[in-house]
């Protein structure tokens, strides 16, 4: 469950150092001391870097308040960082020859296709690249209101019941707008495709052939229990961190495709680096197609689950963000330095304007510590 973040309109440029990054102490310091002093403005945070020489993770406060401190190997939820790996399936199985990008989505999901708009002319390549003009389940106020009402989790046809009937935000490939339900979609088409469906596939061809041993793609589960080490999750009001912990749970098993991964922060610093810098995740073909990107307002800024950013300092970033009802993530590959760096918090960044701004000033006073 995400919205594009501030990242959707920063200029993107391409650095031009290739030097491997190798922190100083000094600066591994610097950086514990800005995760420390952050608390003031969230219950918990973990911070990793993947590089060719090291992977180093630091942690600040709780992941469960005042009662279990943060460790380097608790379980964060990753919120749309979960859309890198939905695309990477969907690629996956075009090398297999069971998905062709440029086919029409009604080629595989002919009934829901015909509840939405302009159903029948997207392609697959839209829906991975934000490009279909589909209008999101956010876009619903019914949509929030059911949430908290419960019960969650949600049938994904409650899900794409929110989006039925509503109108398109553009023609299909007119434009960009980053949107959920193109993923839910995308999930769905793996289902119609694969004989144990999107979670296996996922979990099968691409979490256990990397070898992230602590990473869990829970959407679309029978779970009522978060896997064990999952930090609780909080949302502020009013000065006070609220425990929204089912809430949290509830919606990221009802989000299959745009959402749904549990994971330590070392093992996604470890798949974006194995996926852009390592390329031994997808074939030569299918990456150079994964990161061929749309542009917004004049400036690249979306591949296929991959967004395209530069920090405030100047360097090329590419990877994903997340936020949730009580979680927000960044988990991006820098390939001037040859790092990956991902940063998430246990604190809800989707409906807090606040926090999410809290969060990306940290991420890029992170970065101007360790890369810049």
């Amino acid at each position: 469950m995400k919205k594009f973040l501030l990242l959707a309109v920063v200029i993107f440029i391409t650095s031009c150092s290739n030097d491997d990054l190798n922190p100083s102490p000094d600066k591994k310091a610097l950086a514990q001391q800005k995760l420390d002093t952050a608390l003031s403005n969230f219950p918990g945070l973990s911070l990793s870097v993947k590089t060719a020489s090291e992977n180093y993770t630091l942690v600040a406060g709780d992941a469960v308040i005042k009662e279990k401190p943060m460790t380097a190997s608790a379980l964060h939820y990753m919120q749309s960082i979960s859309k890198t790996f939905t695309a990477i399936a969907v690629l996956k199985l075009k090398e297999e020859g069971k998905i062709n990008l440029d086919a029409k989505v009604s080629a595989y999901l002919p009934n829901i296709c015909n509840n939405l708009p302009n159903g029948n002319v997207i392609t697959v390549r839209q829906l991975l690249n934000m490009t279909s003009g589909l209008p999101d389940y956010l876009d619903n106020n019914q949509f929030l209101n059911d949430v908290f009402a419960g019960p969650l989790p949600m049938a994904s046809e409650q899900v794409l019941s929110y989006v039925y009937g509503q109108p398109a935000k553009f023609a299909p490939g007119a434009s960009f707008g980053y949107c959920n339900i193109n993923y839910h979609l995308l999930a769905l088409i793996i289902d119609s495709v694969t004989p144990n469906g999107h979670r296996t596939y996922i979990t099968d061809k691409i979490i256990n052939a990397i070898g992230l041993s602590n990473t869990y793609y829970i959407a679309g589960s029978a779970s009522t229990t978060a896997p064990q080490g999952t930090t609780a999750n909080y949302l502020e009001a009013d000065g006070i961190f609220n425990n929204v912990s089912e809430l949290q749970l509830g919606t990221v098993l009802t989000f299959i495709g745009d959402d749904g991964i549990v994971a330590s922060v070392q093992d996604i610093a470890r798949f974006y680096y194995k996926l852009l810098h390592d390329e031994t995740v997808l074939s030569p073909a299918s990456l150079k197609e994964m990161k061929v990107a749309v542009s917004y307002q004049s400036t690249p800024i979306y591949g296929l689950g991959l967004q395209f950013y530069n920090t405030n300092g100047g360097l090329q970033a590419i990877g994903h963000e997340g936020s949730g009802a009580g979680a927000g993530a960044y988990a991006f590959y820098f390939p001037s330095k040859n790092t990956g760096v991902v940063l998430c918090t246990n604190a809800g960044t989707l409906i807090d304007s606040i926090k999410e701004g809290q969060l990306l000033a940290l991420w890029e006073e992170i970065i101007g510590i360790l890369l810049e």
